[in-house]
């Protein structure tokens, strides 16, 4: 996990219901540790450094008295990546490097999808937007021709970096004018240090994608030896037609028609065989343009953040119990509570990076009729960056209620009554 990851107690907690022992391996700063309680036995790991990442958690499980049963990760591709490498070492049931690796880069699952589509071009639901891939430095006028070119990406496009996800750094893009804009945007977040420390050669590409209009959904899944069992359809009633792609609410069940609901659930595994992954969560996005689904992303790992409180299943298990007890081996999987739940991720209400003061309004919120909690994850003195340049939300909000539409009202009523005072950044004057 990232030392800043939003789930690592929900799966610790899960871990330990399920009677196993947990060990954690993040990025955390040594030089601090004497000012955090971190358990004895945590491991340090670099995620820009995969390979011996997962060889610090694979020596440490070959220590005597310290077997592991199962590498999970927790808040992202890059543990997606380190966990399965570690596994794999260790001779645990996990994906292929190279499968996680695809689906931790936008440009090889692109050109993957669009291999296995060329290959099996009788397969409906395998489709995805056209796509080209351009140099973070290059001329944006050279890229402009290229979008608009016989036969290319067309506009309106969206352009997204290769390795960064939660909707960070991905900007729609309508015109040559807005394209030079949002390259320039990109760019500037793609040089900064911190990001590229990670993969420093995909920090230097863009991809560029055509916009896809029409409705999103989100499938949360379990691949079992290559087949994938569905755990939920989310319906993302909010428009995401850019100029950002900020997600709030998602809701489940999904009020698609049954039919829609399986081609997405086919699209789905489609993507996931097309980038061979064949174990683990899955967590994939998708829009219906009117003929159909079309994959957006498919990311080898559980929903992000804490969304998935939003999921709960018979015996009051929750998301992370599914995924634990999956890796531990467990056969049978329970179903789904009938109550419909939703999620909102509360968005940042300012266009710049501020200050959070203060929250208003938490009482009433959580009063609302069918609000189960309302979880505010910034403190107030800490800063904010909005999307596209952050990568968090101000907290999140989740409900129950007998149907998806109750859901959806009750998260958007108790988000109403939420104040947040936010205070500008003061420029430092050198």
């Amino acid at each position: 996990m990232h030392t800043t990851s939003y789930g690592a107690a929900g799966f610790a907690s899960a871990c330990r219901r399920a009677g196993a022992d947990v060990v954690i391996a993040s990025d955390r700063c040594h030089v601090l540790d004497g000012a955090w309680s971190w358990p004895a036995d945590s491991l340090v790991i670099d995620f820009s450094d995969p390979e011996g990442a997962a060889e610090i958690i694979a020596s440490a499980a070959r220590e005597p008295g310290a077997p592991l049963t199962a590498v999970l990760p927790v808040g992202g591709e890059l543990p997606a990546r380190v966990a399965a490498l570690a596994a794999r070492r260790l001779g645990l049931t996990a994906n292929r490097p190279d499968a996680m690796i695809a689906a931790a880069n936008k440009l090889e699952m692109r050109t993957r999808l669009a291999a296995a589509h060329a290959n099996s071009p009788a397969e409906p639901d395998l489709r995805q937007p056209s796509f080209a891939v351009v140099a973070r430095t290059d001329d944006p006028g050279r890229v402009a021709d290229l979008v608009r070119a016989p036969g290319g990406v067309g506009f309106p496009c969206v352009v997204k970096p290769l390795m960064l996800s939660g909707s960070r750094g991905v900007l729609r893009a309508d015109d040559p004018a807005t394209l030079t804009a949002a390259l320039a945007r990109l760019g500037r977040l793609l040089a900064e240090p911190a990001v590229r420390h990670v993969d420093p050669v995909a920090a230097d590409r863009i991809l560029i994608e055509s916009f896809i209009a029409g409705r999103e959904v989100a499938v949360e899944g379990l691949l079992t030896r290559g087949a994938l069992d569905v755990l939920a359809i989310f319906d993302k009633p909010d428009p995401l037609d850019g100029p950002t792609f900020e997600e709030t609410i998602y809701v489940t069940p999904s009020r698609l028609p049954p039919e829609d609901q399986r081609r997405v659930a086919s699209a789905t595994l489609a993507a996931t065989r097309a980038l061979g992954l064949e174990t683990g969560a899955v967590h994939a996005e998708l829009r219906l343009d009117g003929s159909g689904p079309v994959v957006i992303e498919v990311a080898a790992r559980p929903i992000g953040g804490l969304c998935a409180r939003a999921l709960r299943f018979d015996g009051d298990l929750s998301l992370e119990d599914l995924v634990v007890r999956h890796a531990l081996g467990a056969a049978t999987r329970p179903a789904r509570e009938r109550r419909a739940s939703g999620v909102m991720m509360i968005p940042i209400p300012t266009r710049e990076p501020a200050i959070l003061r203060s929250v208003r309004g938490l009482d009433d919120a959580r009063g609302v009729l069918g609000v189960d909690e309302v979880v505010i994850s910034v403190r107030p003195g800490e800063t904010v960056v909005p999307l596209p340049d952050g990568a968090s939300y101000l907290g999140f909000i989740f409900a129950y209620a007998a149907t998806p539409a109750v859901v959806e009202a009750a998260l958007r009523s108790a988000a109403g009554r939420l104040r947040f005072d936010m205070a500008p950044l003061v420029p430092v004057v050198r």
